[in-house]
């Protein structure tokens, strides 16, 4: 039982010492999972919140500032995910998603597109030619101004 938590806490060292470096660490199956299902749990309260806007007056004055109440906080923790994982470069799909979830029709899977795209994007970093160009050019455009 010691070996393994040792073995753990060394995993864990090593992963913050590639963080501090600014190296890009590995996202595991089951911060994946965490990740969807945390994209789905906002889905659900987003759904809430257009059926609540679906009542007259007050449900529709209430829409707006129950969504950007939702989709603020989020826009922020998953760029501060994408950050601490080193793929700060993504940082479009944050900003994108959170913009794009305020538009009512749109948000139905907005944030698990997010997540989706992530996943996809990182998975494709592993082939070795597409992997490099993806990266680069995600690179190359968030130095753009």
């Amino acid at each position: 039982m010691n070996k393994k938590l040792e073995g753990m806490k060394e995993k864990m060292a090593e992963k913050a010492e590639k963080a501090e470096k600014g190296k890009e660490t590995q996202i595991d199956s089951n911060e994946w999972l965490l990740l969807f299902l945390a994209a789905g749990y906002i889905q659900l309260l987003l759904i809430a919140v257009n059926i609540i806007g679906l009542i007259p007056f007050v449900g529709q004055a209430a829409y707006p500032f129950l969504a950007a109440a939702i989709n603020i906080p989020v826009t922020g923790i998953f760029f501060l995910y994408l950050t601490q994982k080193g793929r700060a470069y993504y940082w479009w799909l944050a900003f994108g998603g959170g913009v794009a979830n305020l538009v009512p029709i749109i948000n139905w899977l907005g944030w698990i597109g997010c997540v989706a795209v992530f996943y996809f994007l990182v998975k494709a970093e592993k082939i070795p030619l597409a992997g490099e160009a993806i990266e680069k050019a995600a690179k190359t455009a968030s130095k753009i101004k």
